[in-house]
């Protein structure tokens, strides 16, 4: 029997694909994680909107599974075609070819599209054909930039439009210049600072030519709030699964516990009004990454603790120091019980709850330890973008 795609980790885009592979293979193989056994990955991947290295990317990471990769830019394919031929990449095929120019249905497993549907005249037709060819069991990785911090960026593309600027040398030195020169208080060193402290943006360098012009000089991009990103994914024939990192949406800004009916209020936000909540208190995306299924069952899922069931398996988020949030308190949770379960994660929960509640009797014996004080630990770490869940 093939076991079903259950889960992709929340995680930034080169580990996000290593697992997300593996998660796919597993399907294809009937293999559980438990068991540990070996996987077949000749997945079929769609790279819509390539550039210059992601496909090379893929098919050099993934030299059993069959890669499509497509681009409208000449230059670009130009790049991976001689990258293909210096490395004789056998599994990779390249087209010039727009995303409403795909033919077929249920045709990849894993489509990728970063960056390229908010540049095209009709996204939501965009999305809805990537939806299209990817397989029912399949899943689809995708990147669209969101409003909340690019309002700036916004007002700078309409300055250098007055000012009749193009993405030459001199008109981008000029660019940069004006932006040296526009006060603090502008929208747009708001987002300079978050891109340029926060690496896992995906944002380009700035200090470099290509930065600017991608964006300040593109002549066409959609940006989204969260209630139209909910209306895009909806009227595409998808379903949203998980950012792939909750710390911009679900990162918890107050502690409410001493007002009932604020608390009341904010703990009956759904996933997007909580999202849509968190960046207008706090923006700072300026892109949103995100898995979407074509399955009902993987909408939304773990944003409600009910779904954290013994089986699912936690990991620490790469690249990120797990501290205890001091200012954070868990219901009916001590800081000893929530030390003590972040020291045993990398496993189901239920050998989380098993080990943490061991220690805990020998450490702190007056403290007792439940399986639901296990859920809202994890459940809350998982909001605060520094763990992943999922069902291998």
């Amino acid at each position: 029997m093939i076991t079903p795609i259950l889960n992709l980790f929340q995680i930034w885009m080169s580990i996000l694909i290593t697992d997300m592979f593996k998660v796919l293979a597993l399907r294809l193989s009937g293999t559980d994680y438990s068991q540990k056994k070996k996987y077949c990955d000749n997945l079929k991947v769609l790279i819509a909107g390539c550039g210059t290295n992601q496909a090379i990317y893929h098919a050099l990471k993934y030299p059993e599974s069959e890669h499509y990769a497509i681009d409208v830019s000449e230059a670009s394919l130009d790049h991976v075609d001689k990258m293909i031929k210096k490395y004789d990449i056998q599994n990779l095929t390249i087209d010039k070819k727009d995303i409403l120019e795909l033919k077929g249905k249920n045709k990849f497993d894993y489509v990728v599209s970063t960056g390229v549907i908010h540049h095209t005249k009709n996204p939501q037709a965009s999305l809805n054909r990537l939806v299209e060819v990817t397989k029912d069991d399949g899943a689809l990785f995708i990147m669209v930039y969101a409003s909340y911090l690019r309002m700036g960026v916004y007002f700078l593309q309409d300055a250098f439009n007055y000012l009749n600027l193009k993405s030459n040398n001199q008109d981008i030195n000029i660019a940069q210049r004006l932006i040296e020169l526009s006060p603090k208080s502008h929208y747009v060193h708001n987002y300079l600072n978050v891109i340029k402290s926060n690496s896992n943006d995906g944002s380009k360098d700035l200090n470099f030519d290509a930065g600017i012009v991608d964006t300040f000089f593109n002549a066409r991009d959609k940006a989204y709030d969260i209630n139209e990103l909910k209306k895009l994914i909806n009227n595409s024939g998808s379903y949203f699964q998980n950012w792939y990192d909750n710390v911009f949406y679900y990162r918890p800004l107050f502690n409410f516990n001493g007002n009932e009916n604020l608390n009341k209020s904010y703990k009956n936000l759904n996933n997007w009004e909580l999202s849509d909540f968190t960046q207008k208190m706090d923006p700072n995306s300026g892109k949103f990454n995100f898995i979407l299924r074509k399955k009902k069952n993987f909408e939304n899922r773990f944003f409600k603790i009910e779904e954290l069931i013994h089986s699912l398996v936690v990991r620490k988020m790469p690249k990120k120091e797990l501290e205890i949030n001091k200012n954070q308190n868990i219901l009916g949770v001590s800081k000893n019980k929530e030390e003590i379960i972040l020291m045993n994660l990398n496993n189901t929960i239920q050998n989380i709850f098993e080990n943490s509640n061991k220690l805990i009797s020998e450490k702190y014996p007056s403290e007792k330890l439940s399986f639901k004080d296990t859920q809202r630990v994890i459940h809350s770490y998982w909001k605060a973008g520094y763990i992943t869940l999922s069902d291998y």
